[in-house]
């Protein structure tokens, strides 16, 4: 259990420490610029010339290329992807949706953290992040209250973040539709058991919801 942060004990941070802080968000930062544009040849060297920084600056702080590149798959997808399920709605269908919905309209509305999630789902066997994960307890959920037909096994994920991430593909090939995240939190509603009257109601619903 976390102890509640008292006024005696919470430390004031020193000027150093949020220099530290600056400089780690802008080495995850550059990071991110870099593996937008060059994914799996993204090397320490570009990171430190995007960041303007020093190779033993770099190394204060990451340990190698593959623990920068877990850093940037907790920054740029992870983060999101908690705070969208942790929706405070009891339905864990509409939960669902309105997580989809927020990941798909945050990927339309920023190109570049875009590119770096289809980057870093691709690196996904090597920093051992799985980028699904936020999907798993909601699909757990709604088939134990019977709101969806199945449950968080590989077929279902693999089915609804494949959906996911080739309708956040097509928005960044320019080739989707406005309507595209609604219509994919639709199809992926269907997927998992939802009559096409309510998916499309949930879906609209969420869409509506981040606007």
């Amino acid at each position: 259990m976390l102890l509640p942060v008292t006024k005696e004990r919470r430390e004031p941070r020193t000027r150093g420490y949020r220099k530290k802080e600056r400089t780690r968000r802008q080495l995850i930062e550059a990071g991110l610029r870099v593996l937008a544009e060059k994914g799996q040849g993204l090397t320490v060297s570009d990171v430190v010339a995007e960041a303007e920084v020093s190779n033993g600056t770099f190394y204060n702080y990451f340990t190698d290329r593959e623990e920068l590149l877990e850093a940037l798959a907790a920054q740029s997808v992870l983060a999101l992807a908690a705070a969208a399920a942790k929706e405070p709605v009891e339905d864990p269908a509409r939960r669902f949706a309105l997580a989809t919905a927020r990941v798909l309209l945050h990927a339309r509305a920023d190109e570049t953290w875009a590119r770096v999630m289809l980057r870093l789902t691709s690196l996904r066997s090597r920093t051992d992040v799985d980028m699904s994960r936020y999907m798993r307890e909601d699909l757990a959920e709604g088939f134990a209250q019977g709101r969806f037909d199945t449950g968080p096994d590989d077929a279902a994920l693999d089915q609804v973040a494949g959906l996911v991430l080739m309708t956040i593909r097509r928005m960044v090939d320019g080739k989707a539709r406005r309507d595209a995240p609604q219509q994919a939190v639709q199809r992926a509603l269907r997927a998992l058991g939802l009559d096409a009257a309510e998916a499309a109601e949930l879906a609209a619903e969420a869409v509506a919801a981040q606007s």
